[in-house]
């Protein structure tokens, strides 16, 4: 089928990693839920911020009505044009926050909802599910079910919020573990007032030279902005001002989707810059605002603790 998009929404659906998630999630859903339906059971999905239609789309196959909601006027207009050959498919422009569901006579079965971002930060992927959560029947279930965050210490160039996709690569490198700081189910209430506290390991000496950390410093992407004069290496000390965020969202219980180049694609946000040594520990707490944007984004270094 051809899709009818603009140049956003072509982006999204050249992501062929992104949407094969999705469409095998909707698969196997419909094998659990929906192939030994007779008819006397009818199936309704919401596909809420349905963009240019295409999960909906793929939900159409199985269910006997799919309710797509889309707030964006122009986008609207090219999901109905694109769904417009399919009787079981109902395209409405409307804001999801305060949409009239009970007009609908009936809650879903299944709610898909691709309004995600990196960390939940950006897009009202939680707000709209606090909200549509209620018209959910009691056992019905969530595209995506969910998602994984976690964090790691870097040095990065640029001291501003930026995304790393195919098309931009920031100038960083990583100097700690990484650390799931967070874990969201969403089918349960999420408060969009985030606040972390985490503890992030500061790679050791034999950490740094199994990846040959002095090498890769020597690199032009690196040498270019003498990445190398932050860094005292004969006395075990570094500088860390950022951290990096990278998410991975839960489809179904056994089907986990990391950064693609239009899903979730890695955050670096900067933080205050902070001399540390090999092996510390740094405790920092992370918040702001799902939904909200990334202007609420406020990080804080709590302690430092050195690895005696």
């Amino acid at each position: 089928m051809k899709f009818k998009v603009n140049s956003y929404h072509f982006k999204l659906l050249r992501d062929y990693e992104r949407l094969s998630a999705f469409k095998e999630a909707i698969d196997e859903y419909a094998i659990r839920n929906c192939e030994d339906s007779n008819g006397s059971n009818s199936k309704v999905a919401f596909d809420l911020g349905c963009g240019s239609g295409v999960l909906s789309y793929f939900a159409s196959r199985y269910m006997d009505k799919v309710i797509a909601i889309e707030l964006n006027n122009s986008t609207y207009q090219l999901a109905k044009e694109n769904l417009k050959e399919f009787d079981n498919i109902q395209v409405f422009n409307d804001d999801i926050l305060i949409f009239d569901f009970s007009k609908l006579n009936e809650k879903a079965d299944l709610i898909i909802c691709e309004m995600l971002d990196t960390a939940l930060i950006d897009e009202e992927e939680v707000p709209v599910l606090n909200r549509a959560r209620k018209f959910l029947k009691a056992n019905g279930e969530i595209i995506p079910k969910g998602m994984i965050n976690s964090a790691e210490a870097v040095f990065m160039n640029n001291h501003f919020i930026q995304y790393e996709d195919d098309e931009y690569s920031p100038i960083y490198i990583a100097l700690g573990e990484s650390v799931v700081y967070s874990e969201f189910d969403f089918m349960e209430d999420i408060d969009c007032d985030f606040s972390a506290e985490m503890e992030l390991k500061i790679f050791d000496r034999d950490d740094l030279d199994k990846f040959g950390f002095e090498e890769n410093l020597s690199q032009e992407k690196y040498a270019k902005f003498n990445f190398k004069e932050n860094f005292n290496i004969e006395e075990d000390k570094l500088k860390i001002n950022g951290i990096k965020l990278t998410s991975f969202t839960k489809l179904n219980d056994d089907l986990i989707c990391g950064p693609t180049p239009m899903l979730n694609p890695v955050m670096l946000i900067p933080m205050e810059e902070t001399e540390v040594r090999f092996g510390d520990s740094v405790r920092i707490r992370l918040e702001y605002v799902m939904g909200g944007g990334v202007e609420t984004i406020k990080t804080e270094i709590l302690e430092i603790v050195h690895n005696d």
